[in-house]
């Protein structure tokens, strides 16, 4: 049986499985989006600006990924040209797709995926960094503090140029949840690079739908608990793909 444009018949969904999916600029021949998922996800970007796709909705709540997407799928459309769609590796389960999307997110610098890939903090590394940060002790939590840590990427901070502009924005959060959490610890490659004293969290003005704060460097008898420190396993399990994690 043949499938129709931008969609899977039964049989081939059946024989898919998860599947790791890259979505390529023919004017460039450039990777663009790297993506995981089963049945029709891998169209779904092109098919009603991610609202909904053969009855199964697919947006996504990343709206500033949705927005950097979109506008080169549309910029492709409107240059009269078709997005090129390849599947990297199908045939998996969804254990081995978060990994195999993480791997390959690594391998393709400037994609418009707004997030790094499943446990990004043992992706790509220099043999220097890795000896680094896992000789590195592991930092003990506090029963007695509340803090929330954020993991920021290599990416983010060469822009942002600091990790006080890198870590303070832009993060969908509970705002009433983090507005009880005193302290933010800025996580850089698995190790603590900082950590903050909360002087507010608010909507952010660019990005109504996601939070910023306004801090500065802790005290040094709450800093030294955790500068330097790498963050503990517990924090790197599957499932924790967010950037934002809580100790509350």
């Amino acid at each position: 049986m043949k499938g129709r444009d931008n969609m899977f018949t039964p049989e081939v969904i059946e024989q898919l499985q998860y599947y790791v999916y890259r979505l390529i600029d023919p004017r460039t021949g450039q990777t663009f989006y790297v993506g995981k998922g089963k049945g029709n996800r891998i169209y779904a970007h092109i098919n009603d600006a991610l609202k909904s796709f053969d009855g199964q909705s697919y947006e996504s709540n990343d709206e500033d990924e949705i927005s950097e997407k979109i506008k080169q799928i549309r910029e492709i459309k409107a240059a009269g040209l078709e997005v090129i769609h390849v599947i990297q590796r199908y045939g998996l389960t969804e254990k081995e797709a978060f990994e195999v999307e993480a791997a390959h997110i690594d391998c393709y610098p400037g994609l418009t995926n707004i997030q790094g890939g499943y446990s990004s903090d043992r992706g790509v590394n220099s043999a220097e960094v890795l000896q680094r940060v896992l000789s590195c002790e592991e930092f003990k939590d506090q029963p007695d503090l509340k803090y929330c840590i954020i993991k920021i990427n290599d990416h983010v901070l060469n822009e942002r140029g600091s990790v006080y502009e890198t870590v303070r924005k832009h993060w969908k959060v509970n705002l009433s949840r983090v507005k009880k959490i005193p302290y933010v610890l800025a996580c850089h490659n698995g190790i603590v690079a900082e950590v903050y004293e909360i002087e507010k969290w608010y909507r952010s003005d660019e990005m109504p739908k996601r939070c910023e704060f306004i801090g500065k460097v802790a005290d040094d008898g709450i800093r030294q608990l955790f500068i330097n420190k790498r963050l503990p396993k517990r924090y790197c399990k599957k499932g924790m793909a967010s950037p934002v994690l809580y100790h509350d």
